[in-house]
Formats: structure tokens, C-alpha cells, sequence
């Protein structure tokens, strides 16, 4: 049986009980195969604030990372959510839609996790438009 856990406000601005709190559900979640884990790495809107970054969710499955939408500090909320970054294990990017703050870090994803040792092409999923706007950073 597939487990779900849904791990809420895991930004760093939380008291320090809150944190230790979902990083330990975060471990706990993520140690079977079978486990499927959601954890919110962003829930806000195109305005910028100090208490939400841009919105990114991303599901975890066993050792496999599905991204839904690149908001900005997609990479840093998945560090601080013990999501591991080197190796660049994102299996897959969904892109709901190509609104800014869904994607402005996207660049991010792409070049941090080239740089953190990712090999392989990313798999990168959206509305028409995103082949082209991908191109379109990869080329910049």
C-alpha cells in the first residue's frame, strides 16, 4: 500500500519546533519504496513576500522526485525541505502554465542541478510554449 503525507509550511521562516517537526516527518516519509511523499515548496503568488516563495510542489515517489511548476526558490525550498539536490535527481518537471511566477525558477533548476551533477536531460512537461521558452533560457 502507497502511503501520502502532505507536508505543509516548510519555509524557513518557521519557529524552530515547526521545523524540526517537518523535518522529521520529511525523513520519516521519505525512507520506504512505496511511499509517496507531497511536500508544498511554494505557495505563493507573483507578488514578492519574505514568507512564501513561488509556487512548486513537488511528489515524491520512493527515490523519484516529480516537480509541479519551478517558482522562484524552487531549489533553495527543496534543500530546506532535505530534498536532495546534488546529483540533479528531479525525475520530471509538469509545468501547470507558463505564468512567471510558475516558472521563474526554472533557470535555476536547470543550471543548479547541472552544476550539482546532474547527467542527465531533464524531462520537462507543459502548455505549448514551454519547448520553446526552455530553449529560450537554455540559449541565454
Amino acid at each position: 500500500m502507497v502511503g501520502l503525507v502532505l507536508l505543509v509550511g516548510l519555509a524557513a521562516g518557521l519557529p524552530r519546533t515547526s521545523r524540526a517537526a517537518a523535518d522529521s516527518l520529511v525523513i520519516a516519509a521519505t525512507q520506504g519504496p512505496e511511499t509517496t511523499t507531497v511536500i508544498l515548496l511554494g505557495t505563493g503568488n507573483p507578488y514578492p513576500s519574505a514568507k512564501a516563495q513561488g509556487p512548486a510542489t513537488a511528489v515524491v515517489v520512493g527515490q523519484r522526485i516529480f516537480l509541479f511548476d519551478a517558482g522562484p526558490g524552487v531549489v533553495r525550498q527543496m534543500e530546506a525541505a532535505r530534498l536532495r539536490v546534488r546529483g540533479g535527481p528531479v525525475t520530471a518537471l509538469f509545468l501547470t502554465h507558463l505564468h512567471s511566477d510558475h516558472t521563474l525558477g526554472l533557470p535555476d533548476l536547470l543550471f543548479t542541478s547541472w552544476v550539482m551533477g546532474r547527467r542527465d536531460p531533464l524531462p520537462i512537461y507543459g502548455p505549448p510554449g514551454t519547448k520553446r521558452m526552455t530553449e529560450h533560457i537554455i540559449a541565454a
